[in-house]
């Protein structure tokens, strides 16, 4: 995944670019390896957590660690192609966050069906939704983190911050991308995927559950921040 941002960055950006990987208090050898390819060039970089602090904190510390004007995030299980970042960088000058959404996407049957419950279930709060919310393919124009704070420590992050820029008067515009099959690494908060099958934890449904009501309620009381 650090090789092909490399190059896709260098086409894209020339050489103005940093690669931030979180490390979400990983026990492979994330840290290691990722440290080794710092040393070939400084512009890749490492951030850890001394322990697993959660998705949304993954997201936070990379935003809170980048240093350029845009900011651009995504997994590295292999399930996008980091080629199609041309599509969203090409579109920056219309939007202050570009959202892109999965086509034709390649997950598990019960993970579908989750993403719809949770895309209805934001939709039902907030009378107003986003299109394939979680999608980890978004670019950012960093200076909307002057304003934007978001507190979500788990997959709400994302809802989160695409509302608060709307709710704020950024542009946020979306457009679709392609997704495969993952082809390395498993989900934190599965307990099983086999197939059609992915049961989801209860204690990560019961986390965004609890953090996305919590939104909600700042939203009412208009702490945006």
């Amino acid at each position: 995944m650090v090789s092909r941002a490399q190059k896709v960055l260098n086409r894209i950006v020339g050489s103005n670019w940093e690669i931030i990987l979180v490390d979400d208090g990983s026990k492979d050898s994330t840290a290691s390896i990722t440290r080794s390819l710092s040393t070939i060039d400084p512009r890749i970089r490492l951030v850890s957590h001394k322990e697993n602090l959660g998705f949304g904190m993954a997201v936070r510390t990379g935003i809170e660690n980048s240093t350029k004007e845009w900011i651009f995030y995504t997994d590295c299980d292999g399930q996008f192609d980091l080629d199609e970042l041309d599509l969203v960088w090409a579109r920056r000058q219309d939007a202050d966050i570009v959202s892109a959404f999965r086509r034709n996407r390649k997950d598990p049957g019960m993970r579908l069906g989750y993403s719809l419950i949770w895309n209805t279930l934001t939709l039902m709060l907030f009378l107003r939704g986003f299109k394939d919310v979680d999608s980890s393919f978004k670019l950012f124009r960093a200076s909307i983190f002057e304003c934007i704070k978001p507190k979500s420590t788990c997959g709400v992050i994302d809802f989160e911050i695409l509302t608060l820029a709307r709710d704020m008067g950024y542009r946020v515009i979306q457009l679709p991308v392609s997704h495969y099959d993952r082809r390395a690494g498993t989900v934190s908060f599965e307990s099983v995927r086999n197939g059609f099958i992915a049961f989801v934890r209860f204690g990560a449904i019961y986390e965004m559950f609890e953090q996305i009501l919590a939104f909600r309620i700042r939203s009412w009381r208009g702490i945006s921040r």
